[in-house]
């Protein structure tokens, strides 16, 4: 498993156009945090059905562009090597990879230290395993960051809330989680609408403005509830997001795709979500990778940013011309943050039998199995 994922970073790395000098120390770091379960075979099955993926591998990547620069990213879940692989030796696993990320330049863990037991099997609070997932993301010239995400989609609706609250009142953001809570629970009521919490998460960096987020599931198509969650975040420009994302979606602006999300960012001592980020389900309203790279293309032109970049990116990536493929360009996220946006793409390779990567019409809208697939 170690050796594909380092083989579709430098895959992304070429398609950059970025120097093996520059990108190779960060894929050799990427390999070490991957031990020791990098050495595990990829197989014909995954070796632990993973919440990452649709087909159940454990990793995906991304590539963000902002003000024109492009941060590279991996998300992931740490495997157990016990055999079976089992969701408490994967908890084992990410416990001790977040202990050896405090050695990393940049990285602070007295954030995860405040609300890490909240989340434990011992808490008294969790009634079903509660998956640690980890992230790098790496600017081209700086150190990589990192992230860790809680994901609460095996619990309840009332202990992932409750579970969420004390994790924000912990980390002096109760405030604002109160203020988001409240406004979403009305929102439903009003709309009948779903809006399912999923994840939280934090970075695990030094800085004064380093985040906790929130990950929204919503059970709609809509882009007006998609335009009213954004709009709980301080930084969300409603016009702005409107514009991009009739852009994106082109011929049917009302029409958002399969089980889009929502991400809501918090910073200490503040009253209310300082930014929002809405995630589409792209190849759930595009026939082929090729379609999916236009509408990418028209929200990146619509950005200020060169969408050519991106083209060479999928050239390097694309197990077959694009459009042969559905689903390798899986998620696009948009973020307003006053004049400008940020875009990323979210890539799912097609390691597993999935029907998500092979050609044919775009699936209906339809309410997912919370196992099937999942994205920060």
């Amino acid at each position: 498993m170690g050796a594909f994922l380092r083989e579709r970073w430098t895959e992304m790395c070429d398609g950059l156009g970025l120097p093996r000098n520059l990108s190779e120390p960060v894929t050799e770091q990427i390999q070490d945090l991957l031990r020791p379960w990098a050495d595990l075979p990829v197989g014909q099955t995954p070796p632990f059905p993973s919440y990452v993926a649709g087909d159940g591998f454990p990793a995906e990547m991304s590539v963000k562009w902002s003000r024109g620069r492009p941060e590279l990213r991996v998300l992931f879940e740490a495997l157990g090597t016990s055999r079976p692989v089992t969701a408490a030796s994967n908890r084992a696993a990410a416990a001790a990879l977040t202990d050896r990320l405090a050695g990393e330049p940049l990285v602070c863990l007295d954030r995860y230290g405040k609300v890490a037991d909240v989340f434990a099997p011992d808490s008294g609070q969790v009634t079903a395993p509660v998956p640690v997932w980890h992230s790098l993301a790496w600017k081209p010239g700086h150190p990589p960051a990192f992230k860790v995400y809680f994901g609460l989609y095996g619990l309840d609706m009332t202990d992932r809330h409750a579970l969420v609250s004390e994790a924000m009142a912990r980390l002096a953001m109760g405030a604002a989680w109160a203020d988001t809570s409240a406004q979403v629970a009305r929102a439903a009521q009003e709309d009948g609408v779903e809006r399912e919490l999923e994840f939280f998460a934090l970075d695990l960096d030094t800085g004064t403005r380093a985040r906790a987020k929130v990950y929204y599931r919503n059970h709609t198509g809509s882009v007006a509830v998609l335009e009213q969650m954004a709009s709980l975040a301080r930084a969300h420009d409603p016009d702005k997001a409107g514009s991009a994302f009739l852009a994106l979606l082109g011929s049917a602006p009302q029409a958002a795709g399969e089980a889009p999300l929502t991400c809501l960012a918090y910073r200490p001592d503040a009253d209310r979500a300082d930014e929002s980020t809405t995630y589409f389900r792209v190849s759930s309203f595009t026939a082929s990778d090729e379609e999916a790279a236009d509408r990418i293309a028209a929200l990146m032109a619509h950005e200020g940013l060169d969408p050519r970049r991106h083209h060479a990116l999928l050239r390097t990536l694309a197990p077959r011309p694009l459009d042969r493929v559905r689903g390798l360009q899986e998620l696009v996220s948009y973020r307003s943050l006053g004049h400008h946006g940020d875009v990323s793409v979210y890539f799912r390779f097609p390691v597993y039998p999935s029907p998500t990567v092979e050609p044919g019409p775009p699936p209906q809208p339809a309410r997912q199995n919370l196992q099937e697939d999942a994205a920060l």
